[in-house]
């Protein structure tokens, strides 16, 4: 027993340390969720959050590719965010972007914001799923991060069924108590 439990703790350690460094290693996250506004028409809503980018975020760039996405528009931007979209091109070739620029001070370190969507058409299989992201200097353009943006993750199934089944045992509990009371 003691020579299996020695052998996982070296790779739980490792994969502990690899998580939390996984982690520590994204400087600025983008999360979205998805809804269908009827036909091929869809929509975006993010939450930025600056992890620790080293300053404040004040400025994120989201590509929408030409060959799935069209018809972009600007459906909601938080108070102090000056937002835009700059529409797909497949005669170019150029993909299409919404762009976000703080007006006042930017996303501080730890800091998070909810509130961005951008409404399309959207001709990909399935769903639409996670873009491409920069989070960019305003002033000298550089990229300071690029990634992906990642869904907002559902609950897992197992935790569903648990409270599922908490709540039908408090009915039965509750239920018995009833009876023996009478």
């Amino acid at each position: 027993m003691g020579g299996v439990l020695g052998w996982w703790k070296p790779r739980i350690a490792g994969a502990c340390i690899y998580l939390f460094a996984a982690h520590c290693a994204t400087s600025a996250t983008i999360v979205y969720e998805t809804q269908s506004l009827g036909g091929n028409r869809w929509e975006y809503s993010y939450t930025v959050t600056n992890n620790s980018l080293g300053a404040p975020l004040e400025q994120f760039t989201i590509y929408f590719d030409r060959a799935i996405f069209s018809n972009l528009a600007v459906t909601a931007t938080p108070p102090d965010w000056d937002s835009l979209v700059v529409q797909p091109d497949p005669e170019l070739p150029a993909d299409g972007f919404f762009d976000s620029l703080a007006v006042g001070s930017g996303l501080p370190i730890g800091g998070g914001i909810n509130g961005f969507a951008v409404s399309f058409d959207f001709s990909g299989p399935g769903e639409p799923a996670e873009q491409i992201f920069e989070v960019v200097d305003p002033d000298t353009f550089e990229v300071l991060e690029s990634g992906s943006t990642t869904a907002v993750p559902a609950p897992p199934a197992g935790i569903a069924m648990i409270t599922a089944l908490l709540a039908v045992a408090g009915r039965l509990r509750r239920r018995g108590a009833t009876r023996a009371q009478t």
